[in-house]
């Protein structure tokens, strides 16, 4: 008996460690300048003007990869060390705070919520899936993931790539694959 009450005991100390390990893994994302990048971008998405009410954004980042960027030699050599630091920093998870400063009223909802979501009218599927910012190491370039999503086949998706210039950030005039419907 004693050796069976033990047992439970290691296992439910197991299960509790897995737990607090797979919670712990996640992390709040708090990165001013990376929000201030989404509040330039986020107007400019389609999905952005068929919000009604609010524009939902998914509190989990997305992990989108930048291989298949479509990138030139050229600009990925320019843009080298943002592009190591996004692919490290996708790795992780994060969860985005109402950290936003967009005009448009917005939720930071969970994917339960988003999966829940009639496919039309499109202001009732209104939403916009980012990834985390990577940015170079004077945070003068960056790299951010976005795909809107605003019902049926209306949607789009694309790395945005940006360059700090004179204090403010600017989309580079890079091209790069990218999609749309």
């Amino acid at each position: 008996m004693r050796t069976l009450m033990l047992s439970l005991i290691l296992v439910a100390l197991n299960i509790t460690a897995a737990t607090a390990q797979e919670f712990s893994t996640v992390q709040l994302y708090e990165d001013a300048d990376a929000y201030k990048i989404y509040s330039l971008l986020l107007p400019h998405e389609e999905s952005y003007a068929f919000a009604e009410d609010a524009l939902m954004i998914p509190k989990n980042a997305a992990a989108q990869d930048v291989s298949g960027a479509c990138l030139r030699q050229a600009d990925a050599k320019r843009f080298k060390g943002a592009i190591a630091y996004y692919n490290r920093v996708r790795e992780k998870k994060w969860l985005f705070q109402r950290h936003f400063q967009i005009a448009k009223a917005y939720r930071v909802v969970g994917k339960e919520v988003i999966s829940a979501l009639r496919d039309r009218p499109q202001r009732a599927v209104s939403y916009v899936l980012m990834s985390p910012v990577g940015f170079n190491r004077d945070k003068t370039q960056a790299i951010v993931f976005m795909e809107s999503a605003c019902g049926g086949l209306c949607g789009s998706r694309r790395l945005h790539f940006l360059e700090k210039i004179d204090g403010k950030w600017k989309e580079a005039a890079i091209a790069t694959c990218a999609g749309a419907s």
